[in-house]
């Protein structure tokens, strides 16, 4: 009794985040109890918490050592694999936790990212098939398995659940007048509202339905941040144009611009809108530096947003690309905005790259830049996507197993054909790309 009564404490010390205390209560019980699970289990968790991520693994080891039948062990213990991105570790403890208890939605959910991040994405469905089939009405799941079967170019059931995702699903709760949600009918002399409710990339990738939808005689508006304003003026068939901030007159229908693939049932095959689609409306326009003569202009992109999920895939460093600018006849201005604190000194003290980033203050600042550049090269960010819509020569590194539009294969997407993608060979490496583009580079400006 007095032992359950000590762990009672030590756990009453961990919700309160006294973890010092906790852990002193729980090592003078192991010391007489070194098998005790309980105690084993709330050391791992104080350890995670923590992020002593090697501590953890030790305690969660030790737990299934002597008790090699506790699926919360195995599940734990994947856990902290994967926050160390030590994935096979994962996914082989989280096999080991679903065998043992088959019923548990969270951990076939976390065993199906892991799946999706190695790349193996048969297996990444039919774990978020099983929880569905565990919790129907499980959005997250839903929307995360359709961005996976759009991976796999599988546009029509990919766009049909991504309908679940947690934006359209709050719609009719989070905006006024739920009740006009657009369910893709024609609306002749109507007016259709649209939410650029996603990131950047995503409301430039699908603004170019507008003009479709303007061509079947709707009035067409667009609601978005306000560093897209300015650019999106130049869409054409837009007849109104939005900030968040700012109120609405009132309007027949809405719809969000990333619904509009599934509301129209469009086939890779028949892409609205041929690039370009997005034009630069009249603004005063900032100044590229000129390169000396006969230089080619090249602009760079190297990392994206640091609270993306994906970003420890998706981008890489100024170092990796310094090589480039060893490349004759080039000059090379960075369009990176913001610049990460830790690579501030490095870019300033490069004479080998503009720095354009204290001429940015939108997206149409970066278009008008772009348009006076010869090559834009960039990893999976909002410019990328930019220079697809303006029909700008581009070209963009990928991880191994990128965001759903790039598919799994090829140099080109039928969303913009002006974009050649560079594909690594190796998750997490980015030398082999470094290398490609850097041929690639000296060939295509020889």
């Amino acid at each position: 009794m007095e032992f359950e009564m000590e762990f009672e404490t030590a756990l009453g010390c961990y919700e309160a985040r006294e973890y010092d205390r906790a852990i002193a209560i729980c090592e003078t019980l192991l010391a007489q109890q070194p098998q005790r699970l309980d105690v084993l289990n709330l050391l791992g968790g104080i350890a995670f918490k923590r992020q002593e991520w090697s501590r953890a693994i030790a305690y969660y080891q030790a737990l299934l050592r002597h008790h090699p039948h506790c699926a919360t062990g195995y599940a734990n213990l994947g856990r902290t694999w994967q926050q160390i991105e030590r994935l096979e570790e994962a996914q082989l403890a989280y096999r080991q936790a679903v065998a043992l208890n088959q019923g548990a939605s969270q951990w076939w959910f976390n065993l199906g990212y892991i799946y999706w991040d190695l790349g193996q994405l048969d297996e990444a469905i039919a774990c978020f098939e099983t929880v569905l089939g565990l919790v129907p009405d499980w959005d997250e799941a839903r929307s995360t398995l359709s961005l996976i079967r759009l991976l796999q170019g599988d546009f029509q059931r990919g766009f049909a659940d991504y309908e679940a995702r947690p934006s359209r699903r709050d719609l009719a709760d989070n905006f006024p007048r739920g009740d006009l949600i657009w369910q893709g009918e024609l609306l002749p002399g109507k007016t259709l509202l649209l939410l650029a409710e996603q990131g950047f990339g995503d409301a430039i990738q699908f603004v170019r339905y507008v003009p479709e939808l303007a061509a079947e005689g709707m009035r067409v508006w667009l609601r978005c941040r306000p560093p897209l304003l300015r650019l999106f003026q130049g869409v054409p068939g837009c007849d109104r144009l939005f900030s968040t901030e700012d109120p609405i007159p009132p309007w027949d229908a809405h719809a969000l611009l990333m619904s509009l693939p599934h509301l129209r049932q469009t086939p890779p095959s028949r892409l609205p809108a041929q690039v370009p689609y997005l034009y630069l409306s009249p603004h005063c326009r900032p100044s590229l530096p000129d390169p000396k003569r006969g230089r080619t202009k090249v602009g760079l992109v190297w990392s994206g947003s640091p609270t993306h999920r994906k970003d420890g895939d998706r981008s890489c460093s100024l170092a990796a690309v310094q090589s480039w600018f060893d490349c004759p006849n080039i000059q090379f201005y960075s369009l990176q905005t913001p610049v990460r604190p830790e690579e501030q000194a490095a870019l300033a003290a490069d004479e080998r790259i503009i720095d354009l980033a204290p001429q940015i203050r939108d997206f149409w600042d970066t278009a008008a830049l772009m348009q006076e550049l010869d090559l834009v090269i960039s990893v999976d960010t909002a410019v990328i996507h930019l220079a697809g819509a303006l029909g700008k020569p581009a070209w963009v590194l990928l991880a191994k197993i990128p965001d759903w539009r790039w598919g799994l294969e090829g140099d080109r997407s039928p969303w913009y054909p002006s974009v050649r993608l560079f594909r690594q060979s190796r998750r997490g490496e980015w030398q082999d790309v470094i290398l490609a583009v850097q041929q690639q580079l000296q060939e295509w400006n020889a």
